[in-house]
């Protein structure tokens, strides 16, 4: 009667630990290899990039954007530190400017992103257009503080000095440039489109 039982009792064992390997890992692991028609070839960035680039015509003119803010600048003291979305148009909606000066550059690079040319850099927390500007406008949009300007090409290069500020005369600011006028300079800015595509895509996976 004893032996009977211990039968039974170890005939439960052993098909508890059959039924637990077939449910457990057997079947999961055919479930994993289940490939859906529904998942694209390229991630949704990649195809966005491809898209957009192959599919935009630069609009070459004989200007070249300028952007009235002055990379050199400095404040006596910052309003607030700011670790949210980097989004100009955003963060001007809700706080306006991070320093005591509402009309300079926020430079979270919105205009970066407008630009086919890839001829925008952030320098020092500003915008700086570089030598590849092409002068097709696409950019003007993109800041929410109007910051960014058509120049003819020539005046620029001719060494001309611009006031590279947005504020008025009486503006109150501590900005070390306020109002300062001085010569455009235009960064050399070499083109690598073919290994940025790369980057991105390595990246995005």
């Amino acid at each position: 009667m004893i032996l009977r039982i211990l039968l039974v009792l170890l005939f439960i064992i052993v098909s508890s630990f059959i039924l637990y390997f077939i449910y457990g890992s057997f079947i999961p692991a055919l479930k994993s290899q289940t490939v859906e028609n529904k998942d694209p070839l390229f991630s949704e960035v990649e195809l966005n990039y491809v898209g957009n680039d192959s599919e935009k015509k630069v609009a070459v003119s004989d200007k070249m954007a300028v952007i009235l803010c002055n990379p050199n600048r400095s404040f006596d003291k910052e309003r607030l530190s700011y670790n949210g979305i980097k989004s100009c148009i955003l963060f001007h909606s809700i706080y306006e400017t991070p320093n005591d000066c509402k009309f300079g550059c926020i430079g979270f690079g919105d205009c970066i992103n407008k630009c086919p040319q890839e001829a925008i850099i952030i320098k020092h927390g500003t915008a700086v257009i570089t030598s590849n500007c092409c002068g097709c406008g696409e950019c003007l949009s993109s800041c929410p503080k109007d910051l960014i300007k058509l120049y003819d090409r020539n005046i620029i290069k001719n060494n001309t000095e611009f006031k590279l500020c947005n504020a008025g005369d009486n503006s109150l600011t501590s900005c070390s440039m306020c109002q300062k006028a001085q010569k455009i300079e235009i960064p050399e800015q070499k083109n690598f489109k073919f290994w940025k595509s790369c980057y991105r895509i390595f990246k995005s996976k």
